[in-house]
């Protein structure tokens, strides 16, 4: 199994995946520095959880140095919390993992993080990666942050698309004090039924830049809904946006976010757009 072969390894080791898909669920590396990712480099390595749990957890620590390369990740439901189900595909407490080139799909969390957790100082790198079909009712791509500690992941040239969440952050959540860099991004047809189709932030100052937002649809903030922070957005394309009340393309509330050199085409909203 991958476990016993994470189990068998010493800082510094790879563990080189033969092409195929593997049913195993709460892949743990125990704060171990090692890489997991295909053998062949290429797209060829499928996880499933089968529905037991998230595929990864990261609870001990684990840095930059702990990397995930070219795997599908999927068929998470997420770890138990006892009063939430959070982090479907991946979840992240105290730990900074990179990730690269890999396929975040079809993973559920009931309550946050449908793809990713990043909970309580947790600030994974995702390089190349693509966040698609993941559900959960706040973060449907990717939840980030707590009432108590900021996480800060940096997100780069990934696409996170038609991601669901039942109530804010189709794509991405960002939460009180996490600041979220995010470059290069495509941000695609994600859905939230309350605020923030594309990406919501509340009392943060994400960094958003060269990324294009498109074709997501949220009752409020169908792009981005921020409230009561500082977001930084730069040379970023709004296009084709939608929100059922206002702000099709950006809705903004008590927030002093700082917009240059974007583009805004076709988005629409009731109220405003």
């Amino acid at each position: 199994t991958i476990q016993g072969a994470i189990n068998a390894s010493s800082h510094g080791d790879v563990i080189a995946i033969a092409a195929g898909t593997y049913y195993e669920s709460n892949l743990n590396p125990g704060g171990k520095a090692i890489t997991i990712g295909s053998a062949s480099g290429n797209l060829d390595v499928t996880i499933d959880a089968n529905g037991d749990g998230s595929v990864f957890v990261f609870d001990s620590g684990e840095g930059d140095d702990t990397v995930i390369k070219d795997l599908v990740i999927t068929g998470g439901t997420g770890t138990d919390w006892g009063w939430a189900i959070v982090g479907g595909g991946i979840y992240c407490d105290q730990s900074s993992p990179t990730f690269t080139g890999c396929t975040i799909s079809n993973n559920t969390a009931v309550n946050y993080g449908g793809g990713i957790l990043c909970h309580d100082n947790s600030n994974p790198t995702l390089i190349d990666c693509t966040i698609e079909n993941n559900t959960a009712d706040w973060g449907g791509g990717i939840y980030c942050g707590s009432s108590s500690s900021n996480s800060n992941p940096t997100l780069t040239n990934c696409t996170f698309t038609n991601n669901i969440a039942n109530s804010g952050g189709g794509g991405i959540f960002c939460y009180d004090g996490s600041d979220p860099t995010i470059t290069g991004c495509t941000i695609e047809g994600n859905t939230a039924s309350s605020l923030g189709g594309g990406i919501y932030s509340y009392n943060n100052s994400p960094t958003i830049s060269d990324c294009t937002i498109s074709g997501n649809l949220g009752w409020q903030g169908g792009g981005l809904y921020a409230s009561a922070g500082d977001p930084n957005i730069t040379n970023c394309t709004f296009t084709s946006n939608t929100a059922t009340d206002n702000g099709g393309g950006i809705r903004l509330t008590r927030s002093n976010a700082v917009v240059s050199e974007c583009t805004f085409s076709e988005n629409s909203a009731p109220g405003g757009g």
